[in-house]
This record gives structure tokens, C-alpha cells and sequence, in this order.
């Protein structure tokens, strides 16, 4: 690379422009009329041309899972059951994943989402890599004790003004930006940066940002879970959050969405989406491989999540109790995977059960009493009337 190319060779400072007369800043009636209130729609919910973030802890897969969506937008698909508006070329600048790497990955994706030749021509020529893993390219630098931008985001700008991607990918933030001493110092220069590619380009630009180390293990799902301060959150006007979920958390997976031992399920949330409405549900993303199935949580009231709970271990231990099959408090806290509940939200319901009366002690058929177990939690629609079930 030469000098004259280096987008971190800085450039002399420019005397800024004089301030401009009120007159050429009033809005004008044409300007009025044709103001629209959002950019430019890529995907409906999801991506516009903005700043957004997505945040992840390491080893979540958030990498992969972008380059699906890319895909997705390149050939027209729903990125997560939502619609592409505008298809198009992504620019993935990388500086964490070397290219083959990647490559690799894209053709494993491909064949998972079983492309024709044509589709899988269109998904190459659509995803190009830029791979700067070891060198020291960056958006931002340090200059006098002041953070100040490099010429990369001008010179992105001017190689791709004539053919502009619909998306901007860094991956890593943190690899890009300088001195994490200042914080949201480091953070502002990144968002102003992504600004001049936007307006440059139209595009969203796109930051594949990390969790810290509270909000990894809290497994918080909110737009400031990313590590470092709260600039970059502020500044992104689409923030997703992705996070692992286990059998022990305490959010229930949407009917269809189940665990196994050959897959891993991720949790899409988009706590900040500055341009669609609020309360946006979780998307729920199932991988096996490199194939994602995703299923969208009901939008229903945590009153609502709650009756649900309830009815579902009501209806459990009825049709467990038509097979023959009876449980005490204890064992039920082993079925959690089973019931498809957390053991906090089992006991729960079964406290709703039990004061409302839909659910009884029962003593056991003498057969199937065992040392202190003499009793189990009977559906008050199957116990008889003197109290027993069955035969005794």
C-alpha cells in the first residue's frame, strides 16, 4: 500500500468552512415536502441505512450469523422472516478472521441454505472481503491528546460512490477505534466516522461490537450491553443484542423452538431500532451447523407468560398422569427440559396450581409408595371424589 493510499496517513488540517447565513439554512417548502422520516429501508425492523451495532460475547457465532443476513439481502430473502426492501452488495472489512476463513464459512452457508448456481453466483459476487487481520488499519487515532479520524472512511467513500454497497460491515469495533483509556471519546470519533460513510454512501455501516463482562454473564439483552461506555449505544440508531440461551434461563423458547443436542439457540433482541416501533419482539434463532431456523417470541404480557406457564404444566401433568406417570415437587424440578420451563418457573406455576386447587396431593397407589414418598401432584380433574385416583 502506498502512501498516497494509506488510509491512515492523516491529511493536513482544512480550515473550516465559515458559518453559513441563516438564509441558506431556513427549510424551504420543496425541502419540507420531500423530507422523509426514516432512511433508506434494507430490511423492514432490522436494517437501515444508519449506524447500527450488533453486540455479542465471543464464541456466540455472531460473526456467522451476520454473514447469513447478508446473504439474505443479497438474494432477496427474509433476514428472520422480515423483508429485504433493497438488495444489495456488502463491503466486510475484517480484521479479526482472515478471508479464507470467512470464505470458508459463506460456502458452508450456502450449501446449508441449499442456493441454486445462479443464487450462489449472485451471493459471491455480493459479499466482498476486505481482510486487514495484522495490519494497523483504523477509523480513528490519537493526535496531541486529541481522538481524530483517519482518511479510511473518505476514501471508502470515494472507492465505492459509483457502485455503493447496501451495507458496511467492521469486524471487530474494537480494532478499528484507539485508546479504550477514553472511552466514549473513542466511541464518538467511531460514530462519526460510520456518519461520513453513511452520508457518503447511503449505506448502513455496521459494528460487530462485544458484550463486557457483566452483561455476559447477567446475559442482559438491553442496548447498553456492549462492552465500554455508552457513546457508541447513544450514537447507533439500530443496536441488536445477541445472546446464548441454556435449558436454565429463565426465557421460555416459542412453541416450535426446541433444544437438542446437535444444535445451539441464540437470542436476536433489538432493544433499539430508532426506526421502527418499540417493544420489537425477540427473534429466537436455532443453528444446527451452519443452518438457522428462527421462530419469533409472542407478543404477549408477562401476565399473559405467566397463565401460559400455567396451563402448560396443568396439561403436562394430566397427560403424564394418563400414562401412568406421577411426580412429586422434587422430581418435577428435574423436568425441566421435559416441561420446556426454567425450575423458578415450574415452581411458580405449580404454587398457582396448587392455591387456586387445580392441582392436589394425592396419596400414591400402595404399590408405588416408596420409603417418604407417599404422596404426588394429581390434576383436581382427575382426582375422584373420595379423594383417591385409581386404585389404591
Amino acid at each position: 500500500m502506498t502512501e498516497a493510499t494509506n488510509p491512515n496517513i492523516v491529511t493536513e488540517d482544512i480550515e473550516p468552512s465559515r458559518v453559513p447565513l441563516r438564509g441558506q439554512l431556513t427549510i424551504t417548502a420543496e425541502e419540507l415536502k420531500a423530507a422523509s422520516l426514516t432512511p433508506t429501508c434494507i430490511v423492514e425492523s432490522h436494517t437501515y441505512a444508519d449506524l447500527a451495532q450488533i453486540v455479542a460475547s465471543g464464541g456466540t457465532g455472531k460473526t456467522t450469523l451476520v454473514l447469513h443476513e447478508l446473504i439474505c439481502i443479497s438474494l432477496s430473502r427474509p433476514v428472520w422472516g422480515l423483508k429485504v426492501k433493497k438488495p444489495g452488495w456488502s463491503l466486510i472489512v475484517t480484521a479479526e478472521d482472515q478471508r479464507e476463513r470467512l470464505v470458508a464459512r459463506i460456502r458452508e452457508i450456502m450449501d446449508a441454505m441449499d442456493l441454486s448456481p445462479i443464487e450462489r453466483k449472485r451471493a459471491m459476487a455480493d459479499l466482498a472481503i476486505w481482510d486487514v487481520t495484522g495490519e494497523q488499519i483504523k477509523l480513528t487515532y490519537a493526535r496531541d491528546g486529541n481522538l481524530q479520524l483517519t482518511t479510511l472512511a473518505d476514501e471508502i467513500v470515494e472507492a465505492y460512490q459509483d457502485d455503493p454497497p447496501v451495507v458496511v460491515l467492521f469486524d471487530p469495533l474494537v480494532s478499528f477505534g484507539v485508546s479504550e483509556e477514553r472511552v466514549n471519546d473513542n466511541e464518538q470519533a467511531l460514530v462519526t466516522a460510520a456518519r461520513r460513510i453513511i452520508r457518503g454512501l447511503g449505506c448502513c455501516v455496521r459494528y460487530v461490537h462485544h458484550t463486557g463482562q457483566a452483561a455476559a454473564r447477567s446475559k442482559t439483552i438491553d442496548q447498553y450491553s456492549g462492552r465500554g461506555g455508552s457513546a457508541l449505544p447513544d450514537g447507533s440508531r439500530m443496536t441488536f443484542v445477541l445472546q446464548t440461551w441454556e435449558p436454565d434461563d429463565k426465557l421460555t423458547p416459542p412453541p416450535g423452538c426446541k433444544p437438542d443436542r446437535h444444535s445451539s439457540i441464540t437470542i436476536l433482541a433489538r432493544p433499539k431500532l430508532s426506526y421502527s416501533p418499540p417493544n420489537l419482539p425477540l427473534i429466537w434463532i436455532k443453528r444446527t451447523g451452519f443452518k438457522f431456523e428462527h421462530f419469533v417470541e409472542l407478543n404477549v404480557t408477562p401476565e399473559q407468560k405467566t397463565n401460559a406457564r400455567i396451563e402448560q404444566l396443568h396439561q403436562f401433568l394430566t397427560f403424564e398422569l394418563s400414562q401412568d406417570r406421577r411426580y412429586t415437587k422434587r422430581q418435577l424440578d428435574d423436568c425441566t427440559s421435559k416441561i420446556g420451563m426454567t425450575r423458578a418457573e415450574i415452581r411458580e406455576a405449580l404454587t398457582e396450581l396448587q392455591v387456586s386447587g387445580r392441582v392436589l396431593d394425592q396419596q400414591l397407589p400402595k404399590h408405588l409408595r416408596q420409603g417418604s414418598r407417599k404422596t404426588f401432584l394429581c390434576p383436581s380433574n382427575c382426582a375422584e371424589t373420595d379423594g383417591a385416583v385409581g386404585d389404591s
